[in-house]
């Protein structure tokens, strides 16, 4: 479906007939919001989503496969509400797919599309400021993965899950990565427990005091391994989670563990192509983490290697780009660049 926003771009921009993306008219009205809402076009997508849900309604979903449908059409709608900050629409729309998940498809509050659900319901609890409903959320997210991962406790998702998947085949013909063999069973249910703990990691960050910074780090030092084992060190996923919770610490001053977050993937992230638009705002956050920790040397050595690499590659805009969100980031610090 990635593959295809281009292609529709292309035909669109030179006025050729859009391309079908589904034979399914039903499908292809689902498939059109998901390029809407992927481009920011969220009155669009409703608007095609409306259209859709009049056409499922139609369909009296006599066969399975239209109830699936009309959950997706649920289900889109609801997620363009939540990317939206529209919150009173997303809750409604969640809890109409929530009600179908369990009534009509037969699924339990540990499936993984109920998890997901649960993750974005508990988001926007916690910015409407029902914090303890966002816990309760996110704990029974964190502790439905644990489950499904027959773990004690969360700190052992790595290790137990690799156990259960490690054959000895001899150094030979041992796969490098046990994903490249098992796939989607493999990365699935470890992929989906990494996600609810950063969720959570970052709600403790956001909303909850100093006392629970300890259990925030551990959560994301669990999400780290996760990411290692999934997608390796030095990949795009893995720099985003680090950018991420780092700047989310920033922002509530917590700047010793931002260092620590961003230190990790300051220099890897210059050897994945994919995150070269975000050089400049990882370098704008490790540094300033860095002054405000009192690391000063190491705060000007920052600086002068981000002009060193983007002196030399004569990359303008990305050198503005830094000096403009270093000089807001640093403002009240009396820095002048």
């Amino acid at each position: 479906l990635l593959g295809f926003s281009w292609i529709v771009t292309i035909k669109d921009a030179l006025g050729l007939q859009p391309i079908r993306l589904d034979k399914d008219e039903l499908k292809e009205k689902v498939k059109q919001s998901w390029l809407h809402r992927k481009y920011g076009k969220y009155t669009e997508a409703i608007q095609v989503l409306e259209i859709a849900l009049e056409e499922a309604e139609e369909r009296k979903e006599p066969l399975p496969i239209t109830r699936k449908l009309f959950c997706r059409v649920y289900d889109e709608l609801a997620n363009t509400y939540y990317e939206m900050g529209n919150h009173e629409e997303a809750i409604k729309y969640f809890q109409i797919v929530v009600n179908r998940l369990i009534t009509l498809h037969g699924k339990r509050d540990s499936d993984p599309e109920f998890i997901g659900v649960s993750l974005k319901l508990a988001d926007i609890f916690a910015k409407k400021g029902q914090l303890d409903d966002a816990e309760t959320g996110f704990s029974h997210c964190v502790r439905k993965q644990m489950q499904a991962l027959c773990l004690a406790n969360p700190f052992e998702a790595v290790d137990n899950h690799m156990k259960n998947y490690s054959v000895a085949q001899g150094a030979l013909v041992e796969d490098r990565h046990v994903v490249d063999r098992v796939g989607q069973a493999y990365t699935d249910p470890i992929a989906l427990f990494g996600m609810a703990l950063e969720r959570y990691a970052h709600f403790l960050v956001t909303y909850r005091d100093e006392t629970r910074l300890r259990e925030a780090e551990e959560y994301m030092d669990e999400v780290m391994k996760i990411s290692y084992q999934i997608y390796g060190t030095s990949s795009y996923h893995t720099i985003n989670l680090l950018n991420n919770f780092g700047a989310a610490l920033i922002l509530r001053n917590r700047f010793e563990l931002a260092v620590k977050y961003l230190a990790i993937g300051i220099e890897r992230i210059l050897y994945v192509n994919e995150c070269a638009s975000m050089i400049p705002g990882y370098y704008c956050n490790y540094a300033e983490a860095l002054f405000h920790v009192g690391r000063k040397v190491e705060f000007y050595n920052k600086i002068n290697r981000f002009n060193v690499i983007f002196g030399r590659e004569n990359l303008t805009l990305s050198r503005s780009s830094f000096y403009s969100c270093f000089s807001k980031a640093l403002h009240g610090a009396r820095i002048f660049l």
